[in-house]
């Protein structure tokens, strides 16, 4: 029998190994699976309907059925909404509220996806073509990729608690910011679908970059 005494000195064995800290391995494999989705919804929505004659047929109809129910003022009013004041002011909010949070990074990571999925868009629509059509190429949709990369920022910068609630935020704006550019005879449901792609690719590429420049070892002080 151990003494008392001997057993209050002697070093606690634990029964069973303690658990593993997390390194956030789990938001680098999401990053990547929102690049991959991402990437693939853009490139699908351009195959099978742009370059696809039914598929393009189909989208064209979807367009026109949507103008056709006699609502584009009140869609070209929802779309005045988003303009060059109104997102550089929504950026700069945003960019507040995670440096109020003591998330820098965060803050740079808003400027980064709205910048970057913007740019994204731009390219692809000035470098793609639409097969028989005189009209210039409108994949992706400038107007959803700027609500829905401001959605994802929001959901990005806001508490833990609070991300379903921004995450059912960003998804009703973004939905409405897409009906709105059909109803107005602006963009089609590819156009549409596509700038989502572009978010979500954004956005994961953002993240993963963040999470890679936080893991990197910091040099000891001297």
């Amino acid at each position: 029998m151990i003494p008392l005494a001997a057993a209050q000195t002697e070093p606690t064995v634990p029964l069973l190994d303690a658990p593993p800290r997390r390194t956030g391995s789990g938001g680098r494999v999401a990053a990547v699976l929102a690049i991959v989705l991402g990437t693939a919804t853009v490139i699908g929505s351009y195959v099978l309907a742009v370059l696809d004659p039914t598929g393009r047929a189909f989208d064209d109809a979807v367009m026109d059925a949507a103008t056709g129910v006699g609502l584009r003022g009140e869609g070209l009013d929802v779309l005045e909404l988003v303009g060059i004041p109104t997102v550089a002011l929504a950026v700069i909010v945003l960019a507040g509220v995670a440096l109020a949070r003591g998330r820098g990074d965060r803050a740079l990571g808003v400027v980064a996806l709205v910048l970057g999925a913007q740019l994204v868009t731009q390219v692809l629509k000035a470098g793609l073509v639409r097969p028989e059509s005189l009209e210039g190429n409108s994949l992706p949709s400038g107007h959803v990729t700027l609500v829905a990369s401001l959605g994802l920022a929001l959901v990005l910068v806001v508490p833990r608690a609070l991300r379903p609630l921004a995450g059912l935020v960003a998804v009703a704006v973004t939905g409405i910011a897409g009906v709105a550019t059909m109803v107005a005879g602006w963009h089609r449901p590819s156009d549409v679908l596509a700038a989502v792609g572009v978010v979500a690719a954004t956005g994961g590429v953002v993240t993963l970059a963040g999470a890679l420049l936080r893991a990197r070892p910091r040099p000891r002080p001297a």
